[in-house]
């Protein structure tokens, strides 16, 4: 494990994977663990790339609609399910 950056409110660290750098974010007040969306994960949890990802789970229109593209991190539960984090960006404008 490498820890890449800490705030008062967060740490953000990689774990080597199967050759591939995963990145974690962990939020100190609340545990909340979170994996940075890119196409390490992907791969790492069997698809092609994050587009891939994508349409085979939720689909690029429903991402689109929720969060205005891929959000940067997904949530992952103790239980290992995963949830999309973010806000529509569209929204921010």
């Amino acid at each position: 494990m490498k820890i890449i950056e800490e705030s008062d409110q967060y740490y953000i660290f990689q774990w080597e994977y199967d050759n591939m750098p995963i990145t974690f974010k962990r939020w100190k007040q609340t545990d909340i663990k979170e994996i940075r969306v890119n196409e390490y994960f992907a791969k790492a949890n069997g698809y092609t790339s994050v587009k891939d990802m994508v349409n085979q789970t939720v689909g690029q229109a429903k991402m689109n609609e929720l969060f205005g593209g891929v959000p940067d991190w997904i949530r992952a539960s103790p239980n290992g399910d995963f949830t999309f984090v973010g806000v529509n960006r569209a929204m921010l404008n």
